[in-house]
């Protein structure tokens, strides 16, 4: 395996009849995902938020993916993938001593130059709600995504904002799935999330709903949120929330699976190496005072950046209400 792991690494050879073939299903992907609106309201959301920083790149056009060579993909390949940015992480039974032996033999010799980092720019600052829309003509329901830039993994306040989260709308249980799923029936399955790439972050939330719910289910959403930033929460809740978040963790460390994806989110990330063994603790530590802080600072009611997916004749008026539309086509281009 160790062998077939280094070939991969080193030596790939993309065989041009491989090659496109792979490329003919990205274009058959990019077909399917024009006319999906979760697709739309991602890739829309992250151009809004990242603006110029390549964060805002969240696919190819369809020109791109025609545009694509096997050359151009093997001089990528030989830029990119060097083992200076490589983290090789091995979970299971075995001798150490063994192990870092067979991994010495099949990638010890493996050089080469980091890949450049060229200077990016930074995302734009968002004062007050805007709208964005994306008609999808037909559309009997309406994907709506709403968020704002926050923290990364390295952040001191991660775990304060993901206690938060999951108090709001990151579990089951949260407030915002009580609220406009179980009380009243707008959608089957809101959400929301802390999404941490390696230079910056963003929080959105998700909900997908019958056109005429578009105005009340945003109306709740920020209910929701405002009274998480207003009021502290209730010992009760945060005492489920802790363990939900302790439980979580925990039960992903029951897999070989599981705590290879723990430890390469550790060292990719930078973390301390005493990350893993103290998160419980520092879950546990946290407090009431802890979530209104981080609700605060990293839910931005006032500034969220709204986008919606679904007919225009449908949702318009009712997306007006929250901030100026912006109207876009499924290819993105503004109407």
């Amino acid at each position: 395996m160790l062998d077939l792991v280094a070939e991969i690494g080193r030596e790939a050879s993309f065989p041009a009849a491989e090659f496109e073939r792979e490329r003919h299903q990205k274009l058959e992907e990019l077909n399917i995902d024009r006319t999906t609106p979760n697709f739309l309201a991602a890739e829309r959301i992250r151009g809004v938020l990242f603006g110029a920083h390549p964060y805002a790149s969240f696919a190819p056009t369809k020109e791109q993916v025609e545009g694509y060579t096997r050359d151009a993909l093997v001089q990528f390949y030989r830029e990119h993938y060097q083992p200076s940015d490589g983290l090789l992480v091995a979970v299971g039974d075995f001798a150490p001593d063994a192990m870092l032996a067979q991994i010495e033999r099949t990638l010890g010799t493996w050089t080469g130059v980091a890949p450049p980092h060229s200077p990016r720019p930074a995302p734009p600052t968002h004062r007050g709600r805007r709208v964005f829309l994306v008609h999808l003509a037909g559309a009997v329901q309406t994907d709506i995504l709403l968020g704002n830039l926050a923290i990364t993994r390295k952040h001191p306040d991660w775990l304060r904002a993901g206690l938060a989260n999951n108090i709001y709308g990151g579990a089951f249980h949260s407030r915002l799935v009580m609220n406009i799923r179980e009380k009243r029936g707008y959608t089957y399955s809101p959400r929301s999330g802390i999404v941490a790439l390696r230079e910056y972050g963003f929080f959105h939330v998700h909900a997908a709903v019958r056109n005429e719910v578009v105005a009340a289910t945003l109306t709740e959403i920020f209910y929701e949120l405002d009274r998480l930033r207003a009021l502290p929460v209730e010992q009760a809740e945060l005492d489920n929330a802790l363990s939900y978040m302790s439980g979580v963790f925990s039960l992903g460390l029951g897999t070989q699976e599981g705590i290879a994806g723990q430890l390469a989110t550790a060292y990719l990330e930078g973390l301390p190496e005493d990350y893993l063994e103290r998160y419980r603790d520092r879950v546990r530590a946290l407090k009431a005072g802890d979530v209104l802080e981080a609700a605060r600072r990293y839910f931005d009611s006032a500034d969220a950046q709204i986008v919606v997916v679904g007919d225009r004749q449908a949702i318009a008026e009712q997306a007006a209400l929250f901030g100026e539309v912006e109207v876009y086509d499924p290819l993105g281009n503004r109407l």
